[in-house]
């Protein structure tokens, strides 16, 4: 499918209803004449310089490196001039039409609204509707167009209804509320004679000084009527409702893409959407409030806030936190998709590892989740930077596509996408959402950089920094020099399932294993031994033999024995997790020689382990979980082979390889450990708790309690209640 013909529109502040409203009317006019509407927007609207900044502007490089066939630029939403002026000088290099929207340029097409008009309406409506003669105007700053067409629009309606014009009645604000407070206040003082109306420059002033004005104890309308202008969505739920002057924002936004057209194909456009300007009538003029269209606003307004509240309660930000690559992370983002407006779609796309770039945009994209029409799509896609998302993802309607940045400070990872087809609904937390991904993409980078670091620094270091034995290549730099006369045994350890501990346990766990289990290593070189740790998981010992058949098995018994003093003191199991394998050098077989083949053999005995046996592990293991939770039961080895489907024999074998204890000692261990529970936890004599862990014989049940835990059942419940005394004292 043939990238379809594509308009640009530069905003900001795209969370607002205002804007979203805007994007909406450029948007249908645009599908109109069969275009595309890609906005390019970003979250933080100061004018500063900070990194954050300056990642969050990368956004704008797509002017540049995407193909548009036009564009509209909305400077006046932007609060950075020096950021402006880069915008204009992008969009003169880029040489494609651009209209400036509702503001003069000197280098683009200016596409103004008709304030002098509008305003002149309403005014007038004020005049006529209510009979008001004294009517102050609060326009914005002084000098400036938008505030110059607003007066003459009143000294018009003035004019036509032969009512003197006095520029004494000319007020100067800031179009924001910070006058309108003061203006209120000197009102109220008396510093300013009170009029009957206000008539004032745009919605925000409107409403701030209805609210100031009551708060001064002055009641719009019955003591001064207050006039509003641009029919802005986002103040429409407030009280008084405003009478304003709607629809002109929407008038102009399809104004522009006209023109624009024309510029673009030189003809005039052959359809054009219907938005009637007009004053809307509100409280706060003394008339009914006029609630045609005030629905579809209302719609967004409680879809807003309610998916505000849900966002709040869901737990995406904390779930995002735990991600360790980027599949989780898609993974997540999936989960999360819910949170936003079920209209739109959503695309997360990033830049190509294999492709290096300071700034903008790989020339190919990686899109790592797509969300569309309700269903997710986690497959990682490559796709050309110019269709902005996967060829197949591009829609087969023209639609608006809301482009934001992905980035951590001035990092630049890609960039996020929303599709709108009708209605465009932006929530407000959006920025948060994006931002908690991109944090999660940093860490992620981050973890990646650690663990490449520290491989790297492991195979340059002779030591392991994490453990202090010698790393592989200490140890094969150390064999080099050993006598060739001298034999010399080998050990290889392995710790197993260690990937499988991580995801149970955590990493952190599986780090305290291998720090031990290293501790007891180096505690057991007694006699000149050189260990190391040459694999994640892997060690290796090379010792001097001795006449023995089994020179290797004294250091084995000590590192034993110092392993069962650690899992004791540590409380963690170490032993049972452990794979060995030892080898003896010869005339023929050099130390180096036998590390290698102890690797290769520990290599051949995990694939051949894991051919054989590894298909009964789950089973073996959802058997000892009811054994553990049933430990009460008639449990022979017997029964339970027969439940898997192997051999007595076979069975007992693979339990002691797999759990390192044998079956028939792990019923008792699991009765006992019921056994210690119920002594701890209840009053039930000594023969009941007997019964209930599977030993109808009592003196039986107390014999058994007294050779494993070298002491009686009495005693054990005695010495917990002490314990919990002295706590409870404590």
């Amino acid at each position: 499918m043939p990238v379809r013909k594509r308009i640009a529109f530069i905003t900001v502040n795209v969370e607002k209803l205002y804007q979203t409203s805007l994007i909406e009317a450029l948007s249908r006019q645009s599908a109109a004449l069969g275009y595309d509407l890609v906005v390019l927007t970003h979250f933080v609207n100061f004018d500063n310089e900070t990194e954050h900044l300056k990642g969050d502007e990368n956004i704008y490089t797509l002017i540049k490196q995407l193909s548009f066939d036009g564009a509209v630029i909305d400077l006046g939403s932007f609060y950075s001039r020096s950021l402006s002026k880069k915008l204009e000088d992008m969009l003169c290099e880029k040489g494609i039409p651009v209209i400036a929207l509702d503001y003069v340029s000197d280098r683009f097409e200016s596409c103004l609204q008709n304030n002098r008009e509008n305003f002149r309406q309403l005014t007038e409506h004020f005049i006529k509707v209510h009979g008001f003669k004294k009517i102050y105007c609060l326009s914005g700053p002084e000098k400036i167009i938008h505030s110059d067409q607003r007066i003459e629009g009143y000294r018009d309606a003035l004019t036509e209804n032969g009512i003197p014009f006095r520029q004494d009645y000319i007020f100067y604000g800031d179009f924001w509320v910070n006058y309108a407070k003061d203006f209120a206040a000197r009102i109220a003082k008396g510093e300013i004679k009170r009029p009957e109306a206000i008539v004032c420059g745009n919605d925000f002033m409107a409403l701030q000084l209805c609210l100031s004005l009551a708060e001064n104890g002055i009641n719009v309308p019955d003591d001064i009527a207050v006039g509003g202008y641009d029919g802005n969505p986002d103040v429409s739920s407030y009280q008084p409702s405003l009478t304003t002057f709607g629809n002109a924002f929407r008038e102009n936004g399809i104004e522009a893409i006209c023109r624009l057209h024309e510029l673009i194909s030189g003809e005039a456009p052959t359809q054009r959407i219907e938005v009637r300007p007009a004053v809307k009538t509100g409280a706060s003029c003394g008339c009914k409030a006029n609630t045609s269209g005030d629905a579809a606003i209302s719609e967004k307004m409680f879809a807003r806030d309610m998916s505000m509240g849900i966002f709040m309660h869901s737990n995406y930000s904390s779930m995002m936190n735990n991600v360790k690559n980027m599949e989780e992370c898609a993974i997540v983002l999936a989960q999360n998709a819910y949170l936003m407006d079920f209209r739109s779609d959503f695309f997360l796309c990033l830049c190509d590892d294999e492709e290096s770039t300071n700034s903008g945009y790989t020339k190919k994209m990686l899109c790592r989740i797509a969300y569309s029409n309700g269903k997710s799509d986690i497959t990682p896609r490559k796709f050309s930077l110019d269709t902005l998302i996967p060829q197949q993802e591009l829609s087969d309607e023209p639609a608006a596509y809301i482009c934001t940045p992905l980035h951590y400070l001035d990092r630049n990872f890609g960039y996020c996408v929303r599709r709108y087809r009708e209605t465009v609904v932006f929530e407000q937390y959006y920025g948060e959402f994006c931002q908690v991904a991109a944090n999660s993409i940093e860490r992620i980078r981050m973890l990646d950089y650690e663990k490449s670091l520290n491989e790297k620094i492991q195979r340059l270091s002779e030591r392991d920094i994490l453990t202090g034995l010698f790393s592989r290549k200490g140890l094969i730099s150390r064999t080099d020099t050993l006598s060739p006369e001298q034999r010399y045994y080998g050990v290889i350890y392995c710790i197993e399932r260690a990937e499988q501990l991580r995801g149970q346990y955590g990493s952190e766990y599986v780090r305290q294993i291998i720090v031990s289990f290293a501790q007891a290593v180096n505690l057991s070189c007694a006699r000149g031994e050189l260990a190391a740790r040459t694999g994640s998981e892997e060690f290796i010992i090379i010792g001097k033999c001795d006449d023995s058949d089994f020179p290797e098995q004294l250091f084995v018994n000590a590192l034993k024995s110092n392993l069962k003093m650690t899992e004791a003191q540590q409380n963690v199991s170490i032993l049972a997790k452990l794979r060995r394998l030892s080898a003896v050098t010869d005339s023929s077989t050099a130390p180096t020689d036998m590390i290698a083949q102890l690797e290769e053999r520990l290599e051949a005995t995990r694939n051949s382990a894991g051919d054989r046996s590894s298909a009964y592990l789950a089973k073996i293991r959802e058997l000892r979980y009811n054994v553990y939770e049933e430990p009460q039961l008639e449990w022979t080895a017997e029964t339970a082979s027969a439940k898997i489907g192997i051999s007595t024999s076979y069975f007992q074998h693979l339990y002691r390889q797999f759990l390192d204890i044998s079956f028939n000692a792990d019923v008792i261990s699991a009765r006992l450990a019921l056994a210690e529970r119920l002594l701890a936890s209840t009053s039930l004599s000594v023969s009941e708790i007997a019964e209930k862990c599977g030993y109808p014989d009592a003196s039986h049940f107390m014999k058994l309690f007294r050779k494993k835990k070298s002491r009686t059942a009495s005693e054990y419940r005695k010495a917990k209640d002490n314990s919990s005394d002295s706590q409870t004292s404590a």
